[in-house]
C-alpha cells in the first residue's frame, strides 16, 4: 500500500532549490541511476536484439543467393552423361562460392551482446559510486574519525589551499579513493561493518552473488570476458564455468544483479541513514514503504519480503512512522498472498491490528483475509475518509484479488459511481 508524501515529510520548495547533501540525497541519486539503466536496458535491448536477427536474416540471404547462383552454373551437369565433374571443374566452383561469400558484408550480429554488457557495467559503476558517496559522506559529516589518521603533505601542497577546510575536504577525497582502489571489494565491505558499524544485513543479501557479479565484471573489462582462475577461486565457480570459457550477460541474469545491487543498496543506504542522519527517520521509513509498493507492482515478490524483513527491527517513534510500518507489513501479506503462500499471510495478518484503523486498512485486511462480505460498504467509507479513487483501485495490486472476481469487481466499481 502506498501514500503521498505529505508536508510533514517532503522537502518544501524553497528548500528543494538548494539541494541538501546527506543520505537521502545519495538514496536518490543510486536509485535514479538503477532506474535508469534498468529503462536503458529495457528499451533498446529489444532493438538490439531485432538488429542481430536482421543482420543473421541478410546474411542467410546472401549465402542462399551465393549458393543459388553457383547451382545455376551447375545445371548443364544434368545433361552430362556420365553426370559427373572434373576435379578442376570442381575446384573453379568452390572458388568462385568462396569469393563471393568473402563479399559479404562484415557485419557481426552482436548488438544485443553489447548491449548487455555495457548495461551491465554501468549497474556494477553505479553501486561502486554508491560506495564511494557512503564513505565521503560519513567522512565529511564525522570528520573527528580521521583524527588518528597521518596524513604527508608537502609545502607546496599546503599553499594550495585557501583554508583549513578545503584541506580537509580534498583529505577525505584522497582517503575515500585510497580505500576504493586499494582494498578489495570484501575489505571494504569489512570496512563498513568494522570501522563505520554498519549492518550488512548477511541474512537478507546474497553478498557471495554480489561477489560473482562483481568478479564477471572484471572478466568482461580486464580479460576479454574469458574464465580464468582468479575468478574461479574468489567465486566458488557457482555457474561451473571451466578456464578459458567466455562469460555472457544475458536478459535474466542483468535482471538478477540488477535485483541483487537493489537490495544490497537499498538496505545499506536505510543503515547508514538511520546511524548517521537519526534526525531523518520519517523520510527513511517512507522510503521503505515505497519501495515496497514499488517492487510490488514490478512483481518483484522475493524483493517486497527481504525488505519487509528489514523493516521488522524498526520501533516506530511516532504516528507517521506507525502508519508507514503498517502499510509495508500489508505490502508483505499482499507479496506472500501473490505466492500463494497463505500459512505466511495468517501469520503477518495478525500481526497488523486494524480496530481504530482508517478504512483502508480494514478492506486490505478483508481482502488478504478473503472476506469481502462488507467490501461495499467499506469502499463507500474509503472513498470519503481514505480519498479512495477509482484510479487507485484499477492500479493498486491489493485490489488484484477482487478485480479477478467478475460479480464483486461489478459491485466495487460501483461504489465510485454511486
Amino acid at each position: 500500500m502506498k501514500e503521498e508524501k505529505d508536508s510533514k515529510v517532503s522537502t518544501s520548495k524553497e528548500e528543494k532549490k538548494e539541494k541538501v547533501y546527506n543520505v537521502e540525497s545519495i538514496y536518490e541519486t543510486y536509485f535514479e541511476n538503477l532506474n535508469s539503466v534498468k529503462l536503458y536496458f529495457n528499451k533498446f535491448g529489444n532493438l538490439a536484439s531485432g538488429e542481430d536477427e536482421s543482420i543473421k536474416e541478410k546474411s542467410k540471404e546472401f549465402f542462399d543467393q551465393a549458393l543459388s547462383e553457383i547451382k545455376e552454373e551447375l545445371k548443364f551437369v544434368e545433361n552430362k552423361e556420365d553426370n559427373t565433374l572434373s576435379k578442376e571443374q570442381v575446384e573453379t566452383y568452390l572458388t568462385k562460392f568462396a569469393r563471393k561469400i568473402k563479399k559479404q558484408p562484415r557485419i557481426s550480429p552482436r548488438n544485443y551482446e553489447i548491449l548487455s554488457r555495457s548495461s551491465f557495467l554501468m549497474l556494477n559503476n553505479y553501486f561502486e559510486y554508491l560506495i564511494a558517496d557512503l564513505l565521503s559522506y560519513y567522512y565529511n559529516k564525522f570528520k573527528n574519525s580521521l583524527n588518528e589518521k597521518e596524513f604527508k603533505f608537502t609545502l607546496k601542497e599546503l599553499n594550495e589551499y585557501d583554508s583549513i577546510e578545503e584541506a580537509t575536504k580534498d583529505l577525505i577525497v584522497k582517503e575515500v579513493e585510497s580505500l576504493i582502489i586499494d582494498k578489495s571489494f570484501n575489505e571494504i565491505l569489512e570496512h563498513f561493518e568494522d570501522k563505520l558499524s554498519i549492518s550488512l544485513e548477511k541474512e537478507l543479501i546474497k553478498w557471495d552473488e554480489i561477489i560473482e557479479i562483481r568478479e564477471r565484471r572484471h572478466l568482461i573489462v580486464h580479460n576479454s570476458s574469458v574464465v580464468n582462475k582468479k575468478y574461479i577461486s574468489r567465486t566458488k565457480n557457482p555457474f561451473n564455468y571451466k578456464i578459458g570459457d567466455l562469460v555472457h550477460i544475458d536478459k535474466d541474469y542483468f535482471f538478477k544483479s540488477w535485483s541483487q545491487f537493489k537490495l544490497a543498496g537499498q538496505l545499506l543506504i536505510f543503515n547508514c541513514w538511520g546511524n548517521w542522519d537519526k534526525d531523518n527517520i520519517d523520510n527513511a521509513i517512507y522510503e521503505i514503504m515505497i519501495q515496497t509498493f514499488a517492487d510490488l507492482n514490478a512483481k518483484n515478490y522475493d524483493l517486497v519480503c527481504k525488505t519487509c524483513k528489514y523493516s521488522e527491527q524498526i520501533e516506530p517513534k511516532n504516528e507517521d512512522q506507525e502508519d508507514y510500518i503498517l502499510r509495508i507489513k500489508v505490502n508483505n501479506a499482499i507479496s506472500l498472498k501473490k505466492q500463494n503462500k497463505d500459512i505466511e499471510v495468517k501469520k503477518v495478518l495478525k500481526k497488523i491490528k486494524v480496530g481504530t484503523a482508517t478504512p483502508i486498512f480494514k478492506i486490505a485486511h478483508n481482502i488478504l483475509s478473503d472476506k469481502y462480505d462488507d467490501l461495499e460498504e467499506l469502499f463507500t467509507q474509503a472513498i470519503i475518509v481514505d480519498k479512495l479513487i477509482i484510479d487507485s483501485y484499477l492500479e493498486w495490486p491489493i485490489f488484484d484479488f477482487v478485480r479477478e472476481k467478475d460479480e464483486i469487481n461489478k459491485r466495487l466499481i460501483k461504489t465510485f459511481k454511486d
